[in-house]
């Protein structure tokens, strides 16, 4: 290791390669999962990352790839040790307005992209909760979504060319700044959502649209998950497509009160933040009134002013923060089901909750049917996480859901797969994964089930139980 550590620092140089104290914040994502590494490598570019991979092809060295590590299902992690390929560096960005699209490294944060796109009249639309923190390259690992995916699509609907360096270092250049295609196999797609296990993405080609100059904002109460859900079905049927269309149950608006607009009723058992925008702020304004009627909640407020409108969002933005700042543990969970199941699934979290006596606060991306319970637990609680998570996931797919909507499987949802996936789908991942990655270097023990799926899942995972110097545990960190 010694050998290879010298020949990649003449590659990327003394100071990029990592082997102080400073590993400690490589060796977790956002979860409570750690595993120790030997170094972590700092590329520059394509080229250097290149080089690297075929160094640890040649010593079969097990990498992991990582962002920002604000994931949330072990993604990032390091479970077979070998190096962390962090791709921090690669921060070049290009807007590029007259074809609407951007080139952006792998290390670029996807606010700053949004950022870059405003200056320009454009906007790229995938808005994950940790857009502020989360890269480009992250977010087409996992596929991310966000609230305004709803009318706008996710990630894998604005990737059109990629640079992806392969399992044995080579390149690969994928796709290109124009906006259809039809000739050939769509490869591309292939390295989105594959959480690092087929090769690294050093750099995106992604679409950007006219960013619309005007929005508005309403938050609705209902006195029942089922009205609240039967509210978004009237919506969507009725002609309307709103840019997001957010909830949160009762729970859920308990920890964020304070956030809520002046006068708003408390107590409804779920609330729905709808957002419209477009170029005319009349037919916007118009737009919302219509959608708000159509909802036809027991109390809403329609932001009068920009101010207003952000309060309205601070809300919902502020529920993972809050979670953060208890003095508790918090496990974050992301399931999606069909719309009309909603009511179901939410349900379903409230009895696990008051079964076991955990608090689980729910929002969700109701215009799609993502749902984001939290576990908050207290210490002496811990035991009941694994089968309560578990739980979730069966009841998931038995609605007709999926496991995971934006987050990836990483470690902790991998040996639920089978729940979800038929053993010939996942056969076939696997034969990708051979032909792709041979060696099996790639971000080992990821996506792919290892064990039968129980209720013991995560005591089986390297530093579940680990504690922060602080006294707070890594699972801290909220959807």
């Amino acid at each position: 290791m010694t050998d290879l550590l010298d020949r990649i620092r003449a590659v990327v140089g003394e100071a990029n390669v990592i082997v102080d104290t400073r590993l400690e914040d490589y060796e977790h994502d956002g979860t409570f999962l750690q595993h120790e590494l030997t170094a972590a490598v700092l590329p520059a570019g394509t080229e250097e990352v290149a080089q690297v991979v075929k160094l640890c092809a040649e010593t079969r060295t097990p990498l992991t790839t990582r962002g920002a590590g604000s994931g949330l299902v072990g993604g990032p992690v390091p479970l077979s040790g070998g190096l962390v390929l962090s791709l921090e560096r690669l921060t070049q960005l290009e807007i590029d307005a007259p074809n609407l699209m951007a080139v952006a490294g792998a290390g670029v944060v996807n606010g700053n992209l949004d950022a870059a796109a405003a200056e320009a009249g454009l906007m790229y639309p995938p808005d994950p909760a940790s857009k502020e923190i989360s890269t480009i390259g992250g977010n087409v690992a996992c596929n991310s979504g966000g609230p305004h995916c709803l009318k706008y699509g996710l990630t894998a609907d604005y990737v059109v060319g990629m640079t992806v360096v392969l399992a044995d270092g080579s390149v690969l250049k994928l796709g290109g700044r124009i906006r259809k295609r039809s000739s050939g196999y769509r490869l591309l797609h292939l390295f989105i959502g594959s959480e690092g296990t087929l090769g690294i993405v050093t750099e995106v080609i992604v679409k950007l649209v006219p960013r619309p100059r005007h929005q508005a904002t309403a938050m609705v109460g209902f006195a029942s998950i089922e009205d609240a859900a039967a509210a978004v079905r009237r919506v969507l049927h009725s002609g309307h497509l709103p840019a997001a269309l957010e909830m949160m149950n009762q729970e859920a608006l308990e920890y964020v009160g304070h956030f809520l607009p002046a006068g708003f009723k408390p107590g409804h058992e779920a609330v729905l933040i709808i957002e419209q925008d477009g170029n005319d702020r009349e037919q916007v304004l118009l737009q919302l009134a219509e959608m708000v009627e159509i909802l036809d909640g027991i109390d809403n407020r329609v932001a009068q002013s920009e101010a207003e409108r952000e309060g309205i969002w601070n809300a919902r933005r502020q529920f993972g923060q809050v979670l953060v700042q208890l003095r508790k543990n918090v496990f974050s969970e992301d399931v999606a089901v069909p719309i009309s199941m909603i009511p179901e699934m939410v349900h379903r979290f409230h009895a696990l909750g008051l079964k076991h006596g955990v608090a689980m606060p729910t929002v969700a991306h109701a215009g799609d049917g993502n749902l984001h319970p939290a576990l908050v637990f207290d210490e002496e609680q811990r035991q009941l996480v694994g089968p309560i998570a578990a739980q979730i996931f069966r009841d998931a797919v038995e609605l007709g859901g999926t496991i995971s909507a934006e987050h990836g499987l990483g470690a902790l949802k991998r040996d639920f797969a089978a729940l979800e996936h038929s053993a010939e789908e996942i056969a076939w991942w696997r034969r990708l994964k051979d032909l792709y990655d041979p060696l099996g270097i790639l971000n080992p023990h990821k996506i792919f089930p290892e064990q039968p799926a129980d209720d013991h899942f995560l005591d089986q995972q390297p530093g579940w139980g680990r504690k922060l110097a602080s006294g707070r545990d890594r699972s801290e960190v909220a959807t």
